[in-house]
């Protein structure tokens, strides 16, 4: 999913330069994202797995900062920060929210030969109604964001969900506000459909970088 909306919005870069991050990531992107949000996500589902109670998020909250202030490399520091700046933008905007957190699901959705993975950091229901959120720092332009959470719409459709636009939403941790899927679930099939094309044919004349790491077989966008 990551790889297809960051093929078409990556703009004077080779084909090659932009696919071969994705083809020889040993986990792959979701992985990433969930392995850096580890502290927020787990704050979020012990809020809401403890019936919205303040304090985990006060804790986390603390604990977070002083990590941070105590970390000896930038890297650290710099995700602990993250991580915090995620827990007060999720409380913020749906700390009254009473969610209740399902296992996550990842999800399919093919186009030609192109096989798209996509995956929310959380799932979750309300009152009977699901919604599928991401977290992250939308350092590109709106239509990755747009194309991303398309993407991760039609792959829940393709799976059988039956999620609303307005239901699948990216938190942007960078302003503390969330972006909303837009437009019908055809929006981008040509831009999608196209770009699948080129991805395909490129895929297999990609090489490794100078230290592979190991990849897939077939092309997973």
């Amino acid at each position: 999913m990551s790889c297809l909306a960051d093929f078409i919005t990556s703009y004077g870069r080779s084909a090659e330069s932009r696919l071969r991050p994705f083809k020889f990531s040993k986990r792959g992107e979701g992985f990433a994202r969930a392995s850096y949000y580890q502290y927020a996500l787990r704050t979020i589902r012990a809020y809401h797995s403890q019936e919205n109670d303040p304090d985990v998020f006060e804790q986390a909250l603390l604990e977070m900062r002083t990590r941070a202030d105590k970390a000896t490399e930038g890297r650290e520091r710099t995700k602990f920060d993250h991580n915090a700046e995620a827990v007060d933008a999720y409380r913020r905007l749906y700390g009254k929210r009473k969610f209740k957190i399902l296992s996550n699901r990842r999800l399919e959705y093919r186009i030609g030969g192109i096989v798209i993975t996509a995956q929310p950091d959380l799932w979750a229901e309300e009152r009977g109604t699901q919604v599928l959120l991401r977290i992250g720092i939308a350092k590109h332009n709106t239509s990755y964001v747009d194309m991303l959470l398309a993407l991760l719409r039609k792959a829940a459709v393709s799976s059988g969900y039956k999620i609303r636009a307005k239901n699948i939403v990216y938190l942007n941790v960078a302003n503390g506000k969330e972006m909303i899927c837009s437009g019908p679930l055809t929006r981008f099939n040509r831009t999608f459909g196209a770009a699948t094309k080129e991805i395909a044919s490129a895929w297999p004349t990609i090489t490794p970088p100078s230290t592979p790491t190991g990849g897939p077989s077939e092309a997973r966008a």
